[in-house]
């Protein structure tokens, strides 16, 4: 099971901070969850549309300039961080999983995520709850890279849908956008659902897991990956149980 960092490591530093990746990476998790918004022709890291919710800063984050908002600090202290800055730092050492949450241009964005990955071979996983969003990049996607004669080694890129509480049948669901995760929320899932989805060639990531009995009951029916705010103790919880099998 793949331990994903939810906005870094979060329940102990601020979310989607330099300083919660750094410390997720410490941990060795197997992959880190980031948000993004398009500022102008840039990609920042940041949750919450309204920046009133951890910065000094008001309004809505993608109505702002650039150089106005890379001047905010997150809780008084933290800029908040280019998608590229954060590439830099992970590389290739744990998959980059990049939650779309506003985009003006498409074809911008996966410019810059293909730089991302020639400059520093990160292995990458997108994601939103928009899902026509979402299949518009992965056309795009696919596009630039036949263009450009790239195979998914020299290009590596998945796509998730993340899903909430409908179709409730999610691995179908999944299957007719042609991605290969289902990424959907913990209490949505059981054995059967993850048995269809894995029959279907689908992976299975479920969303945000932070209690010991949710986390036991979804390694027994056998999901893929689970989003954390607690890297630290996920990971403690995986091995012992597996030492115990």
């Amino acid at each position: 099971m793949l331990v994903i960092a939810h906005r870094g490591f979060s329940s102990q530093y601020t979310e989607n901070t330099i300083i919660a990746f750094q410390q997720a990476l410490k941990l060795e998790v197997d992959a880190i969850e980031l948000d993004i918004h398009q500022v102008e022709h840039e990609f920042l890291v940041f949750h919450d549309p309204y920046l009133n919710t951890l910065t000094n800063g008001e309004g809505r984050i993608f109505d702002m300039p650039l150089g106005q908002a890379r001047q905010l600090l997150i809780k008084d202290k933290d800029q908040i961080p280019t998608l590229g800055e954060v590439a830099a730092l992970i590389g290739n050492k744990v998959i980059l999983n990049i939650e779309v949450k506003s985009v003006q241009s498409v074809q911008e964005f996966v410019v810059y995520v293909k730089h991302l990955i020639a400059t520093h071979q990160c292995r990458v996983v997108i994601s939103s709850f928009d899902h026509p969003l979402l299949m518009a990049i992965k056309t795009s996607f696919s596009d630039f890279t036949e263009a450009d004669l790239l195979s998914e080694e020299t290009c590596p890129v998945e796509f998730g849908a993340l899903i909430a509480h409908a179709p409730f049948d999610h691995a179908k669901y999944a299957s007719s956008l042609g991605v290969l995760i289902a990424a959907t929320d913990w209490n949505t899932v059981n054995a059967d659902f993850v048995e269809d989805a894995h029959r279907r060639g689908k992976k299975v990531w479920c969303y945000t897991v932070n209690h010991q009995e949710t986390l036991l009951e979804l390694i027994d029916i056998g999901v893929d990956g689970i989003f954390t705010d607690r890297p630290d103790w996920a990971k403690q919880l995986i091995t012992r149980k597996a030492s115990l099998s």
